[in-house]
């Protein structure tokens, strides 16, 4: 069957799995006798499986599917891979390859792994034979080891060419040479009992292992992924843990045989950034000599992870910063904003948003309100997901005025607060509702522009400068997200 053909199987699985009732990955395939078969490719799968099987969704995945399609041989058709577990045993993940021949299905080998889930699944071409290599990474779950898996077919006999324990990988032209190669990060201990993680650089052309490099870093690796870090530059980008909570942002490029930190800098860097971008950077100690980690410029009291917030194909690196009018709060209780900088592409940083997205809000703060507001708790509210007010502040005198109310009402209390709010002619805005927040019951967040009277005693240019910063209902739900749908 080509590749045409199998694609559609696909399609027509996934419909079918999509009726009726939905089911949890686990339950969409309890395999019945051998030789039982619907058309579909689940059918197809189901004849190759012991009768206790079910499927296993990898928990990182382009397909996020159980079953999936490859050629793993570059014979023009595609192999089935199919990743379920047995009742037989909790620590043990298989990997099902199936393959054709004169038209017909035939089972080419089983992989199994040990670990409770099937961490990530990727195909890259990483041996440079022109097919797809099969990455499988096994996990005993959150927290615990992994350990990744290369699996290569050749004359229909899949070798395995790696065997490497890691906590985070990246796959990718790390590089610049035009081969594909695998970053395994993993975190190591010092005698303090600091962690420290070990970035290994591993390549497979030609099926021969060769380790490019070895290198350490301060803390523990969060989240590594090789992505665009400016225009036209890629890097490893590596989100790591320091400390009791603190938290730093590598960017990792290659060069004369090894990766450096884009982002380390010399004090007068340092200072200037930490001047051009108004946020509080720390100054890391000095490494010894080719360990990674060293002054860089994106040390943070506390961790936020890297991600193209505003879908223009950069990852971002980002800040967790607490908005004025909080100072006096406790770190726990501190309705931190998260402030994203991109790469400018030579040594600096450059600021592209920030946004309230805490305990259930999601609202992209409008960039002419940068530096010109405050957020409010207020103080009677028995918990703080309840209402936030930002109003901007007049940089000279310290008068406030409120800009925009964000309330999390439950779905009961909303039908009364809505009344309340129409008997005021209030303008509001109804943004979206959260099945899972710290509320016990179904929430709904609420947006509650400011009377026409709310300016209060200011005047001049400070009017002024308020009234430009209002918002109408319709620039509110423009910038409010869902938590089920991030920002773009």
């Amino acid at each position: 069957m080509n590749k045409s053909g199998l694609s559609a199987l696909l399609l027509i699985t996934l419909l079918c799995a999509a009726c009726g009732t939905q089911k949890t990955p686990g339950e969409l395939l309890k395999a019945p006798s051998q030789g039982s078969t619907d058309g579909t490719l689940t059918g197809i799968v189901r004849a190759y499986l012991p009768s206790n099987a079910r499927l296993t969704v990898p928990v990182h995945s382009e397909s996020g599917s159980a079953i999936q399609l490859q050629d793993l041989d570059n014979d023009g058709q595609d192999e089935i891979m199919a990743f379920y577990k047995t009742d037989k045993t909790d620590y043990e993940v298989n990997a099902l390859v199936l393959a054709q021949a004169g038209g017909d299905w035939n089972k080419l080998t089983t992989i199994t792994g040990v670990g409770s889930e099937l961490d990530y699944v990727q195909f890259a071409d990483v041996t440079a034979d022109g097919a797809a290599d099969m990455l499988l990474g096994f996990s005993g779950g959150k927290g615990l080891s992994k350990e990744l898996s290369v699996y290569s077919l050749n004359d229909r006999t899949l070798s395995e060419l790696l065997k490497q324990p890691y906590d985070q990988l990246a796959v990718g032209d790390l590089t610049g040479e035009g081969v594909t190669d695998i970053a395994v990060l993993q975190a190591t201990f010092e005698t303090d009992m600091q962690p420290v993680s070990r970035l290994q650089l591993f390549r497979l052309q030609g099926g021969q292992k060769q380790r490019l490099a070895d290198q350490a870093m301060d803390g523990a690796v969060i989240q590594a992924q090789f992505a665009k870090a400016a225009p036209g530059a890629s890097a490893l980008i590596v989100d790591a843990a320091v400390g009791a909570h603190s938290a730093y942002t590598l960017l990792l490029n290659w060069e004369n045989g090894q990766f450096i930190d884009i982002l380390a800098a010399d004090d007068y860097q340092h200072e200037k950034l930490a001047e051009s971008s108004n946020i509080e950077l720390q100054t890391a100690a000095p490494q010894p000599e080719g360990k990674l980690g060293g002054n860089n410029m994106a040390i943070k009291d506390y961790p936020l992870d890297s991600a193209d917030v505003n879908g223009d194909g950069i990852v971002e690196i980002g800040f967790l910063v607490p908005p004025a009018g909080t100072e006096s709060m406790a770190p726990l209780a501190t309705p931190f904003i998260s402030k994203f900088y991109q790469w400018d592409g030579q040594q600096g940083l450059k600021f592209v948003e920030e946004r309230f997205d805490r305990w259930g809000f999601n609202f992209r703060i409008p960039e002419t309100w940068a530096g010109k507001y405050v957020l409010n708790i207020a103080e009677e509210s028995p918990a703080p997901w309840e209402q936030m007010v930002f109003s901007y502040r007049d940089a000279d005198s310290g008068q406030e005025a409120p800009l925009l109310t964000l309330r999390l009402l439950t779905k009961q209390e909303w039908q009364s607060a809505e009344a309340e709010l129409k008997a005021q002619k209030a303008a509001y805005q109804l943004l979206y509702e959260l099945q899972n927040t710290e509320a016990a019951a179904p929430t709904v967040l609420v947006a509650v522009l400011p009377p026409a009277d709310a300016a209060g005693k200011l005047s001049g240019s400070s009017l002024q400068e308020y009234d430009q910063l209002k918002l109408l209902p319709e620039d509110v739900k423009q910038l409010a997200g869902t938590p089920q749908q991030p920002l773009q």
